[in-house]
């Protein structure tokens, strides 16, 4: 079941689908980006779907996603834990990063109910400060 969800969790993201990625949440899904608050300028916790949305807006006024490759998936019943190696371009100057992060997901009645990202916040805080 998980599968199928964060397929469809990640195309809607890479198609910057808001009904899309409503479609896979809870409504009071949760969303924690762990670095710099007021650096990165999408870190920190987002509650409720609506925050989460304009979470993802966020990021996507600032990054094109290239690709995203899973490099390790751990699954227990309700929750997924997930290594990524991903490529993104900071829309503003074409700069390239490639970062590695762990993705955690909480599930509840088939829908992601919350969301927690560890990734290298230092490239992309210095990858943002060149633009």
């Amino acid at each position: 079941m998980s599968l199928d969800i964060l397929d469809r969790w990640y195309a809607a993201l890479k198609a910057g689908d808001a009904q899309a990625l409503s479609a896979v949440t809870t409504e009071d899904v949760t969303l924690r980006w762990n670095g710099p608050v007021g650096i990165v300028p999408w870190a920190g916790l987002w509650q409720g779907r609506a925050k989460v949305i304009t979470f993802f807006k966020r990021v996507a006024d600032h990054l094109d996603i290239v690709s995203m490759e899973t490099v390790q998936r751990i699954e227990t019943p309700g929750a997924v834990a997930l290594v990524l190696d991903g490529h993104w371009r900071v829309r503003a100057t074409g700069e390239e990063l490639q970062v590695r992060a762990v993705n955690l997901f909480r599930f509840e009645d088939g829908r992601v109910a919350a969301y927690e990202i560890y990734p290298d916040s230092f490239a992309f805080a210095q990858a943002l400060a060149r633009v």
